[in-house]
Parts: C-alpha cells; structure tokens; sequence
C-alpha cells in the first residue's frame, strides 16, 4: 500500500473518534470540525473559506488528526504565493514525485501519475491549503487525478467573492462540493480564548478590547495577547489581567500586514481613507472611493456594514488593520487621505442594528461607541478649559467615565472646576461629586457629609441633593424606608431636581419590592431632558415584578434598540439588564446568550455601573451553564468575581453570587455562601434581591426553614413575581409531588418557563425516588416538550433527573448509540462487547429511565437523559 506523503498526516473518517477535542476545537470551530469530517466520510468535497487568521489552517490540521485516527490515508499540498509562477512547484514541495524529462508534458503527465498513485490508498484524503496560491498547472493536475480518482478533496481558501479565478477553477470541478465558512469567533468564543491564553482572570473591559480590535479573528486574537504581555500592555494586578495603554505595539504590524497583500493600489488607498475616519456613512464612502474598489474589499472581507434603514455605516474589518496603517502605513498615503477627509462632510448618525446581527457587528458597533465618546470627551474637555463651571464639568465627568478614564482624571476635574454657576449646575456637581465618592470608598457616610454641607445654599435644588443620598444609599447603604412615603418634592424646585428625586424614588421602591409604589412615582415624574430612558428602565423593571414579564421584556429591548441609535451606553446597559433578566425568567436562552455577548463586547460599560456588568455576567454565564457551555460559564464567574464595585440595588447585581452559583451542585458551602447574601441583602431592604438570591439557595440545598423566611420576605411585598418565586421555593422544599404540580402549573401561566422546567425536573427526580421511574418518564417527556424549542437550550436544568437516574457509564454509552438508530449487534461491533452483554446494558438502563425498551430509551437520550454530559 502506498504510504502518505512524508509531512503529510495521515487522517480520519469523520465518525466518532477516540479522539477527544482539544481546547481550540472547543474554543475555535468544533462544529466545523464535524461538518467538514461528515462531508469527507460521504464522498463530498469540502472548500473551506476563511480569512487569515480566521483558523483555517488549524481546522485542517485537527481534520488531518481525526482522518489519520480513522485508518484513512492523507495527502496535503500547500499553495505558496512565492511559487505560483513555477508550475507544478507546489506539489513537488509535497513530495510529489515529477519526472526530470525536458517539457512540461512529461511533468505534468509524471506529476498526475504519481499524485494518483499517493491517492490510491483506500480510504484516502486530499487537503489543498491555501488554494489561492496554487500555480494554474497544480490546478490541472489535481483536476485531472480527481476526475480518475474521486478521491475526496479538502481545500481551503480565502474570501473573494467571483474574482478568485484560480480557487474558482478548482472547485467548480471538485464536484459535488460544499462550502465551509469559518466566520469571525463570537464573544464567547473570543472571551474563552483569551482566558485560556492568559491562565487567569481577566478584566472585563480587557476582553471586550480584544475582541473588538481583532474582529473574533482568533490567530489576532492570539497575536494581541502575546505582543501585550510581552510589549506590558496587558499586565496582571491583584490577580486580574487587564489592559494599560494603546494595544497597539509596532510588533503586531507581522501579523496584520498580510491582510494587506491581495489588494491593489486603489484598494489600499481606500482602506488608508476608512483607517483614518474610523466609520463613514455608505453614501460618503462611495462618494469618496470608486464603487467597484468598494465592492472588491467587501469582497475580500477588509470591509463591515452596519446596514439599517436610510444610513449604513461602513469601516474596515478587522479594526486592527486601521490601526496598523494609522500607525505604520506610508506617511504620504496617510497624510492625503487625512486631507481628503477634512474636505468632507463627515457627519455621521449611525444607526446600530439589533437583533441576529448583533455579534457580527460587534467590532465595528464598539469602534462606533468609541469613536463617538472620544469625540465628545474631546470637545467637552475644550469646553470645561475654556470655561471651568459646574455645568462644563459634570458634562465632561460623564464622558470621561464613559471612556474609561481613570480616577486620577476625574479627580483633576473635580480640583479645577470653579464655584461659579447656576444653583442647579453647582447642585449636579455636588451630587455627582458625592456619589463618585461612595462608589470610590465603597462607604456612604462620607459622602452623604458632603451633601449635608451644600444643604440650604442652593435655593430650588434640595430634591437633587436628596435624590443623591437616595442613589448612594442605594449602591453602598440600605433601602431608604421613610423616602417611599414621602411627600410629593416640593412645588418651588426645579422641574429636573424633582424629577430626579422622584426617579430615586422609585428605584428605591422597586429594590423594595414595591412596584405599585414605584409606578405612582413615575406617573408623577415631570417630562424633562435627561431621565427618559432612566425612567423607561424602571417602568420595564416594574412591569416584570408585578409578573408582565413579557410586556417588560418587549419594552426593555424597545429600549436597547434606541440605545444603541443613540450611542447610550448607560442607558443601554440599564435596558440590557431589565431584557436579560426577563429573559432568563421565560427560559429564552439563545437571546439572552446574544444579548449579553453584544453588550459586553461593546467594552462600554459605565464605571458607575460595575453592578450592572455584574448581572449581565450572571445571565451571560446562567445561559451558558443552562446550555452544557461550562468552559464559559466559569471564566465568565471568574470575570465576574474580579469586578470591583459595591453590590447593586436589584436581583443578581452582586457578584459574588455568580462564583457561588456554578460550584458542584452537592456543595452545602454554597448554598450557604448565597443564603447569606440573601440575609445581607433583606436586612438592607433590598427585598427583591433578597427573594431572588433566597430562592437560589433553596434550590441548591432545599431547607424548610430557608423556604418559609424566603416567603415571609416576599409577603412583606406588592411583587407578584417574588410571591411566585418564594411559593416555588416553598414547593421545592417540601419534597411534596402534589404541591409541585400546583406550582408548576402556576409558573407555566404566569410565563416563568425557566422555574416551571425546574418544577417540572423536580417532581421527575421525587418519582424516580419513589420508584415510579415509568411516571417520571412520562413526566420529563411532558415537561422537555412544554419547553418546546427551548429545550435543549435548558438542557443543564434537566442535569438533576439525570444524575438521579445514575446509569453507567456503559449504559450511557449504549443509550447514546440506541438513540443514533444502531442496531443490537452494531452496537455490540462498535464496542467491542457481545449482543448479550449489549441487550443486558440496553434493559438495565431502560428499567433505570423507566422506559418500555429501545424506543423509550432512544426517546430520552435524544432528550433530557444526556443533558448532564454535554
């Protein structure tokens, strides 16, 4: 038999391996993976299309594993652009053997011949990487083999829409064929890699970074983490690693000038101009680079369009390419295309989409976010120089947390600015002076000194001052009781300081539980610039503790969407958690995983806000865990865990509670660990992330007692949602069949499918204990379809049923294979093990499942059985 050209590894048929994935398989395109092996174990031809970087060729090498683990016998040849004008250079580079003979006839016909000869091993592989850079004779001998031979080919190439006549040529006769695209890694994927590049934790903001500036590429991925460790950009400090300075070091030029070489001198103009404006409306864009030179770039993915409505915005994809030419690029190219830029009306009013689009836009929608907050950090700073008053410096403040300023900046601020001003400027500053104090210190007392000070020296602002202590209470204090009931602000002061005292308020009365309440003080809130989507938040918030979580969900994504037109990061992220947690609340798991990465990647968020980031970490890592994602719902806890800032006003805006939440399911310790943020939380008067952290703890370790002083907290509230939740909790405690039938029920009515699927699993695991294993069957069929859609997406809360089944691990390996359709003695063929032993495994696990034979098994391994394993 032939043996497979020396380098080239042999492979294996895309069957389950022995092989067990490696972290980049996970991290990077493990779903390709399979699709590729698939598509080679059924004859067809696979092209896999992905820009540099992108891990193309990492792809191949895990397929050339998996094919060399299979028996199968693995020929590769690479294209090398050096070589495209020598024919037949890349497959004598293979090893290939060509005659010597004068003439290219002769060599090509010794190259087909000996190529067929390598490819006569049965079963036997072709991998093409690099395609593009093929010489046309490569390209004809390789046609040719494969019309003899039908040997399956794998090739690899990059993005170029119709113009890649080379790649084209190939592939158009590698037929039946199918296409591969390895798109840009998502948030996760980015989040994950860099973790496990890094070893530790790492700074929200830092990842975010990251994975804006490379685009989800991973290999820039990698090129930013190793050039900032060693160039001290990304630096370790108390444990987190995160990001100081520009990113951008000379030496990441190796890595992304390659991106430059397959365009042409008017393409690169182009690029350079798009470099330096950052984003530009389309229609600028074609006004200022030819059409065709726009299309060819998009062409070869150097272009992002952010398309909706009447304005798309355009930029150059990866961003790390725009940094390398503003920084490194020909000082001539840069400095006309700076001139032709300030020759245009450059205005943009970009509009963000929202939705399935969100994580492909990320990087360019980040540079957008930035690139609008960096502008206005600039103009206010000129204008805060020009004139130091109280107005000029809260604006400027604002912009400067919004930008990651640092805290030696907001306190130069603060130093510089005069006393002069109207009563309302000097007022806002006071308050936002003080409340940066207590976030700072993580105490109030000094703070609301500070207040106390200014207090009848600012005629017609008082509600401010008071609406202050409100919001820093809030964050480092307790609950202010007596501000619930209070009277109406008074009638004289300004129509923005009672707004904001009554927008206190009313958050005060919603952490409270009190939503009624809070409706009557938003009723009451005069319409006045600056607190529209504040109060939009909290309205959303209040419509889903008195258990509209739908209508709350609709509105608060209503909201996300004009944040993101409004380049609001502030408000966008108060939008985002009031989405999120509603989301979490009806199981809809695949929204919440897109929502969060969005939101998070946009690396925006406020630094008054670090209990905000909390929560959307929680739901990040609850939606990952729920869907078997373990690796990143760890390194998201681990994120979380590192976050500096006091714990937040509402449910799940403690990050502590997320670390606790993932550890083993049997640990008491952390139960206890959030039973007493529970405590902490209700002594506070936080009475709504009291019952939402009581009701985990329950859930984690079921306790009577725990249960009933969940539901003595949520009594003492107008919330129905926490009446539900602390009844589910009393339900869950009391091991009784019958009362979580009740409650399951209930919780399907009211929307909450995420608890009613937790019921459900409950009562199917006390079935299982009480020896009717068939009801329980019955049971976990009812509830997996009542989560329709989503019930794979919930599959990690149906891990319970399955730990309590408790099959071997034989039995769930031939589960697995009753349920892919194998019969008896394939099964026993593919394990090694005779049919009876097989048959015995098979009535074992059915008597165990409470299933009547193979279909009932197959049915609950296609299910809820293999949920705990994912």
């Amino acid at each position: 038999m032939p043996k497979p050209v020396p380098g080239s590894a042999p492979a294996t048929h895309p069957e389950p391996s022995p092989v067990r994935p490696t972290k980049d398989d996970v991290v990077l395109h493990a779903r390709h993976l399979e699709q590729v092996l698939g598509y080679l174990r059924d004859g067809t031809n696979v092209n896999v299309v992905g820009m540099r970087s992108s891990g193309r060729s990492a792809l191949v090498r895990r397929v050339i594993e998996r094919l060399n683990a299979g028996g199968s016998s693995v020929t590769r040849i690479c294209g090398v652009r050096a070589l495209q004008d020598r024919p037949l250079s890349a497959l004598a580079v293979a090893g290939v053997q060509i005659a010597t003979t004068p003439g290219q006839l002769p060599a090509l016909s010794s190259a087909v011949g000996s190529l067929e000869v390598l490819l006569s091993a049965r079963p036997s592989v072709l991998v093409i990487d690099d395609a593009d850079d093929l010489d046309p004779t490569t390209v004809g001998a390789i046609v040719a083999v494969h019309s003899r031979a039908r040997t399956p080919v794998l090739t690899t190439s990059r993005p170029g829409g119709r113009r890649q006549p080379g790649t084209s040529a190939l592939t158009a006769e590698l037929q039946p064929g199918a296409r591969v695209t390895l798109a840009p890694l998502r948030f996760e994927g980015v989040h994950t890699l860099v973790h496990d590049l890094l070893g530790g934790a790492v700074d929200p903001a830092t990842v975010a970074r990251v994975a804006a500036k490379s685009g989800g590429l991973p290999g820039l991925v990698a090129a930013i983490v190793d050039t900032g460790r060693r160039e001290n950009r990304i630096v370790q400090r108390d444990g987190l690693w995160v990001t100081r300075d520009s990113l951008w070091t000379t030496a990441m030029s190796q890595s992304v000038e390659p991106f430059l070489t397959d365009i042409d001198d008017a393409g690169l103009d182009a690029v350079t101009l798009l470099s330096f404006a950052g984003t530009l409306p389309l229609r600028t864009a074609q006004r200022m680079v030819a059409p065709d030179t726009l299309a060819s770039l998009d062409d070869a993915g150097l272009l992002q369009v952010l398309a909706d409505g009447d304005e798309p915005v355009v930029g150059v994809f990866p961003p790390l390419v725009a940094e390398f030419i503003t920084h490194e690029g020909a000082t001539m190219r840069n400095l006309l295309a700076r001139d032709r830029l300030a020759e245009v009306d450059r205005h943009v009013v970009p509009v963000v989409p929202v939705g399935g689009e969100e994580a492909a836009g990320g990087p360019l929608e980040a540079r957008l976010l930035a690139q609008h907050w960096t502008a206005e950090r600039v103009a206010r700073r000129v204008a805060w120089e020009q004139d130091p008053t109280p107005g000029a410096a809260v604006a400027l403040l604002e912009s400067v947390v919004l930008t990651a300023g640092a805290h030696h900046e907001v306190e130069a601020v603060l130093q510089g600015t005069s006393c002069e001003g109207t009563a309302l400027e000097r007022a806002r500053l006071v308050a936002w002076t003080a409340t940066h104090r207590a976030l700072s210190s993580g105490t109030a007392a000094d703070a609301l000194d500070g207040l106390a000070r200014h207090r009848g020296t600012l005629p017609g602002c008082e509600s401010l001052l008071d609406a202050a202590a409100i919001d820093i209470n809030l964050l480092v204090g307790g609950v202010p009781a007596a501000d619930l009931d209070a009277a109406a602000p008074p009638a004289d002061d300004e129509p923005v300081a009672r707004a904001a005292l009554l927008v206190s308020r009313a958050a005060a009365a919603l952490a409270a539980g009190r939503p009624t309440r809070a409706d009557e003080l938003l009723d009451a809130v005069p319409d006045v610039d600056g607190r529209q989507e504040h109060v939009a938040s909290l309205r959303a918030l209040s419509r889903l503790l008195a258990c509209d979580v739908r209508g709350a969900v609709d509105d608060a994504l209503a909201g996300v969407e004009r944040a993101r037109r409004d380049l609001a990061p502030e408000a966008l992220h108060e939008h985002a958690y009031v989405a999120g947690y509603g989301m979490q609340l009806q199981g809809r798991v695949v929204e919440l995983d897109e929502l969060t990465s969005s939101v998070l990647a946009l690396g925006t968020a406020p630094r008054h806000l670090p209990h905000v980031q909390a929560a959307l970490l929680t739901f990040a890592a609850n939606a990952a865990e729920w869907q078997g994602r373990r690796d990143y719902a760890r390194t998201t806890a681990l994120q979380a865990s590192a976050l500096r800032g006091p714990r937040g006003p509402h449910p799940w805006m403690a990050a502590d509670l997320l670390t606790a939440l993932l550890h083993d399911p049997d640990d008491d310790a952390a139960a206890d660990a959030v039973w007493q943020v529970a405590l902490e939380r209700a002594e506070a008067g936080f009475l709504a992330a009291a019952v939402t952290a009581g009701v985990r703890a329950v859930e984690r370790s079921p306790s009577v007692e725990r249960a009933e002083q969940v539901a003595a907290m949520a009594s003492t509230c107008d919330a129905p949602l926490l009446g539900l939740l602390a009844d589910y909790a009393v339900a869950i405690a009391s091991a009784d069949e019958e009362q979580l039938a009740v409650q399951e029920s209930a919780l399907y009515r009211a929307g909450l499918r995420q608890f009613a699927v937790r019921t459900a699993v409950a009562r199917s695991v006390l079935l299982l204990e009480a020896g009717e294993a068939r009801a329980a069957l019955e049971h976990a069929d009812s509830a997996w379809s009542q989560a329709g859609l989503r019930g794979r997406d919930l599959c990690g809360l149906f891990a319970p049923l399955d730990r309590a089944v408790n099959l071997t691990v034989r039995e769930r390996e031939v589960a697995v294979l009753v349920a892919r359709g194998y019969s008896m003695p394939e099964i026993a063929a593919r394990m090694v093990l005779s049919v009876r032993t097989v048959e015995n495994h098979v009535f074992s696990a059915s008597h165990k499942v409470g299933a009547d034979g193979r279909e009932g098994l197959a049915r609950a391994a296609r299910t809820w059985l293999t949920c705990g394993q994912r």
